[in-house]
């Protein structure tokens, strides 16, 4: 049976191999440490013989590496799609916001997910790996927002004198800095409600302002 690399179409993707995609997704937006997950506990929530998972995966790592990098794909996809489809920077970011609001639930998920990607390790290796391949350039969050970014450029509401690639970084930095608050709740002594104003008049004003 052919190996599972986590860049596969999701319908091209065996239902069974969804199914532990959906259960190291939920541990993971609940919060559980990438290290404490083990193989048996995937396949207890896929609701899966434990067995099924090696027809598929070698290790532990991979399942959990190639559920990340589906999802990424995915979720990349999917917001891409919803921004392009809006005409204004504002309603973009504003987009962005109301989403991280919603799915706040997973942002502890998320923050544990950003440290993983910082760290000195296999899975580490294995996430980076996967996407620094081809065919998931157009999946990148940084190739993602990049384009929003040199659409916005093209129609006037986004500077043109800033380098794309900072633009990137500052929307990034900015709304991971709003994620951070609301998975903690005093990160910064300040509620997310009351932030909220900060990081979008923080990312307008430096993207948008007049020169």
């Amino acid at each position: 049976m052919s190996r599972i690399t986590g860049l596969e179409e999701l319908g091209h993707v065996p239902s069974k191999v969804r199914q532990m995609y959906e259960a190291v997704i939920q541990m993971l937006e609940e919060g559980m440490d990438m290290e404490d997950i083990r193989v048996s506990t995937i396949t207890e929530r896929a609701g899966i013989g434990k067995g099924t998972a090696y027809e598929y995966f070698d290790t532990k790592d991979e399942i959990v590496a190639c559920a990340v990098v589906s999802q990424i794909r995915w979720m990349s996809g999917w917001l891409g799609e919803r921004l392009e489809a809006m005409t204004d920077f504002g309603e973009q970011l504003d987009f962005l916001l109301d989403l991280v609001e919603k799915r706040g639930h997973c942002s502890h998920g998320f923050l544990r997910f950003v440290h993983a990607m910082t760290s000195n390790s296999e899975f580490n290796r294995m996430i980076r790996e996967k996407m620094n391949t081809e065919e998931f350039m157009p999946y990148r969050p940084v190739n993602v927002f990049g384009k929003i970014l040199r659409q916005g450029v093209e129609r006037g509401t986004v500077r043109r004198d800033l380098p794309i690639e900072y633009m990137i970084h500052c929307v990034f930095s900015h709304i991971l800095s709003y994620m951070m608050e609301i998975a903690t709740n005093d990160c910064f002594h300040m509620d997310a409600q009351s932030l909220r104003p900060f990081v979008y008049r923080g990312i307008v004003g430096e993207l948008c302002a007049e020169v």
